[in-house]
């Protein structure tokens, strides 16, 4: 298993029309739709500094590779631009997961 992560750390006064972004284009569903994700998440930091945090479980390197090359991933691009013209863009990494627990 593996798992993506990316963090952005945008103005605080954004954060709330990137998530409605997220929201209303549906960009987790789509990805998962489009690809063999697993699961993905996007959480926003409790403490108000405007970090927002997208992650993603895919069952292979070549499953993140999917969503990396596949043709409509950009298709909100100019809008995200937008709202993170002023943000810090953390380099999306893929974390090859050793092993987890769950809660049933």
């Amino acid at each position: 298993m593996y798992r993506s992560v990316l963090t952005l750390r945008a103005n605080a006064e954004h954060v709330e029309r990137i998530l409605e972004l997220y929201r209303r284009e549906q960009i987790l569903q789509e990805s998962m739709n489009l690809t063999r994700q697993v699961s993905s998440d996007i959480a926003v930091a409790a403490d108000g500094s405007g970090e927002v945090v997208v992650t993603a479980e895919w069952p292979d390197e070549n499953g993140y590779q999917e969503w990396l090359d596949h043709p409509l991933r950009n298709r909100t691009a100019p809008e995200l631009a937008e709202l993170l013209a002023d943000a810090e863009i953390g380099i999306g990494r893929l974390y090859r997961v050793d092993h987890r627990i769950t809660r049933d």
